[in-house]
């Protein structure tokens, strides 16, 4: 997956769930993603994942798709922020 397909795809993420998207790199072209929604208060975690994968599979094809490696996602009660330091 390119810079510009990744940066795509995180701002339609970013769109429809109006989330916090977060992608690491785990290896060169392959990704772990971090999406934090108010969409997703009270939603069971593999509701959550059914519904953050349909849309990547709607933006990126099957080859693209293998590239993202994991995807975590959660509310935001659920993130506990650092405080500045």
């Amino acid at each position: 997956m390119t810079d510009v397909q990744l940066q795509e795809l995180l701002d339609e993420l970013k769109r429809r769930f109006h989330a916090q998207v977060e992608a690491e790199q785990v290896s060169p072209g392959r990704f772990r993603l971090g999406v934090v929604s108010p969409q997703f208060a009270g939603v069971p975690g593999l509701r959550r994942q059914d519904r953050i994968w349909e849309a990547i599979d709607e933006m990126l094809d099957r080859e693209q798709t293998l590239d993202i490696s994991l995807v975590l996602a959660y509310s935001p009660d659920e993130i506990e922020v650092a405080p500045n330091v």
